[in-house]
């Protein structure tokens, strides 16, 4: 026999995971028409937002770093290579560091 407390408990969580199984589909933070403030030749017209619908599907996942290391992941030789550019900054840091002292 479970108790109230436990069931509460296994109610909650799985309630939990049902939420994290859907879909959450990215929302622009500008509403459409919005002018962006993204003017660069003195003749140009402004930039307004679009629809959410019309940017590209993979703009909304550039910034989430989940998607970005599963991206990297199908790929060794672009992993290695962020790899070996993480490690050379760090190394150039040490370096400037100790040159300092």
């Amino acid at each position: 026999m479970l108790s109230l407390r436990s069931s509460f408990r296994r109610l909650f969580s799985v309630s939990c995971r049902v939420y994290d199984q859907q879909a959450q589909k990215a929302v622009s933070s500008c509403p459409a028409g919005t002018p962006l403030n993204l003017l660069i030749k003195k003749g140009g017209k402004e930039p307004l937002a679009l629809e959410d619908s019309d940017y590209p599907e993979w703009l909304w996942k550039v910034l989430d770093p989940e998607a970005q290391a599963a991206k990297l992941a199908e790929d060794p030789i672009k992993a290695r290579k962020k790899a070996l550019r993480r490690m050379n900054r760090e190394h150039i840091k040490q370096q400037n560091f100790l040159a300092k002292m």
